[in-house]
């Protein structure tokens, strides 16, 4: 284990970040966008291949680091019967 999350997880996590900020309150958001660096690569481990794709351990970098990769996700409010917002 690399103490690294799946980027699935990390998108769930952003996912429910956006909806607690988004409703409930006197001010409801109809869209969200955000753009945040991620450190992205696969692992092979006995179950197969994984995606990796989490947030930078530390905020700053050396030389020998790679540049974190940027992930931009957007978020809008659509209701439930599918028309428009």
């Amino acid at each position: 284990m690399n103490g690294r999350r799946p980027l699935g997880e990390l998108l769930g996590d952003l996912a429910d970040a956006a909806h607690l900020m988004g409703g409930g309150g006197a001010v409801r958001a109809r869209s969200l966008e955000m753009t945040l660096p991620i450190d992205v690569r696969l692992v092979r481990s006995a179950e197969g291949t994984e995606l990796i794709g989490d947030v930078p351990l530390f905020v700053t970098r050396t030389a020998f680091d790679p540049e974190p990769a940027r992930l931009a996700v957007t978020w809008h409010a659509v209701p439930a019967d599918g028309g428009a917002a």
